[in-house]
């Protein structure tokens, strides 16, 4: 294998966001529920209260103008197939939302929670466990669903000696071979990438050390944190068989600070770009290749970023803390600080179809629209007193979109 090359650009400044409020006051009661959401008491709620207590100064809710009781067209509503008699069930955590088409999307997230999407109907999948799915790999003809990079369960996958398949044909993959160093870390996979057409899918993980380092390896308990990588690759070989294979060495990781990362995304095979905490961004080039080349640049800012998609090679987006968004826009190592963001909400994904049609969403049922001028809120309808965090976006062409997060999977227009 040839050697792999690194290329670090421009010192990582701070900045600070300004934006709206909180959405709850001292006169307004907040509720913790344990599915980690606010429920603000609705505005009928706080006014009878208000008259029984004789309270005049009381009021509605201060975010209700965002959280319609209606579903109309241009609001999110809830739409899916984990839905209990009231629309909403908190225990299903949607983690990642991805789709070929607007006729094939694929919804996953916490304990086995799986559901296909066919351009009429939604439909819930069984692939076998409850195993929470972190990520989701459309293959041409073959759909892989991801606890781990080396845990994972497959549908149109012949698998040696597979044990039985769930009653939607999934089986457990077999466990895929890993350089030795790899299994000296717990790898928490956050976010998992692979274009159309791409030998490679790419994890961004989070890497934890078991304190077991193996033979003829770094050894993780002497190696220090910054030896960890937080970018590693999964391919079918030519026999059919997964493997891991290393996506950079230590040393390189540990030159750009790469140890944890959190979202992946690239407009083609080659090119893709990787976001985590303090602020880090590192474009990967080369990426379906034997050497990729990695290039860390300065997002201005030292918050963590939580999610990334990039519209092409020359225009990405990021989105992290408090509501941070950074644009990539061909400069030669600088991202550009993007003000007017109206929200100081945690950003968690961002998704979209073109450089006027993004799409972010994150903590408090935040959602976010980018129409190539402005960042703009987007109305909920449906949620009651419910403000879910919300953790995936996808979309696959301007005015369809779907939002998922805690007990919750959204559309415009509660169109299916």
């Amino acid at each position: 294998m040839k050697a792999k090359s690194v290329i670090v650009a421009g010192a990582v400044a701070a900045s600070v966001f300004a934006g709206l409020g909180a959405c709850a006051t001292d006169e307004e009661p907040v509720v913790d529920v344990p599915d980690g959401s606010v429920v603000v008491p609705g505005p009928d709620a706080d006014l009878d209260a208000a008259a029984e207590a004789g309270d005049a100064d009381a009021g509605p809710c201060l975010d209700c103008e965002w959280f319609p009781d209606t579903c109309t067209a241009g609001v999110l509503c809830p739409n899916g197939p984990f839905g209990t008699a009231d629309g909403l069930d908190p225990r299903v955590h949607i983690t990642v939302i991805r789709g070929r088409s607007e006729a094939d999307v694929w919804v996953a997230g916490a304990l086995g929670a799986l559901a296909h999407f066919d351009g009429a109907s939604w439909r819930r999948v069984d692939v076998g466990a409850q195993e929470s799915i972190r990520g989701l790999w459309l293959r041409d003809s073959a759909e892989v669903s991801l606890v781990s990079l080396d845990r994972f369960f497959a549908r149109g996958v012949d698998f040696p000696d597979a044990g039985a398949a769930s009653t939607d044909g999934w089986t457990r993959g077999p466990t895929p071979a890993r350089p030795q160093h790899y299994i000296e870390f717990l790898r928490t996979l956050h976010s998992a990438w692979a274009a159309p057409g791409a030998t490679h899918l790419w994890g961004a993980v989070e890497s934890i050390c078991t304190g077991q380092p193996v033979p003829g390896s770094f050894g993780c308990t002497f190696a220090g944190p910054a030896a960890k990588s937080g970018l590693w690759r999964l391919r079918v070989t030519g026999d059919g068989a997964f493997e891991i294979r290393e996506a950079m060495s230590t040393t390189i990781c540990q030159d750009i600070g790469c140890g944890n990362l959190s979202a992946v995304h690239g407009a083609s095979p080659d090119d893709l770009w990787a976001a985590g905490p303090s602020g880090i961004a590192m474009r990967v080039t080369g990426a379906d290749g034997d050497a990729p080349t990695f290039r860390r640049y300065n997002t201005q800012t030292w918050a963590r970023l939580s999610g990334v998609w990039a519209a092409s090679g020359d225009d990405a987006w990021v989105v992290g803390a408090q509501g941070t968004v950074r644009r990539y826009r061909g400069h030669d190592f600088l991202w550009e600080i993007v003000a007017g963001v109206p929200t100081t909400e945690d950003l968690r994904a961002v998704w979209g179809t073109s450089p006027t049609d993004v799409w972010a969403v994150g903590d408090a049922a935040t959602v976010l629209h980018y129409d190539g001028t402005s960042w703009s809120r987007v109305k909920i309808a449906g949620l009651e007193g419910r403000r879910p965090d919300l953790t995936a976006v996808w979309t696959p062409s301007p005015g369809r979109v779907w939002v998922g997060g805690q007990g919750v999977v959204l559309s415009l227009g509660g169109k299916p």
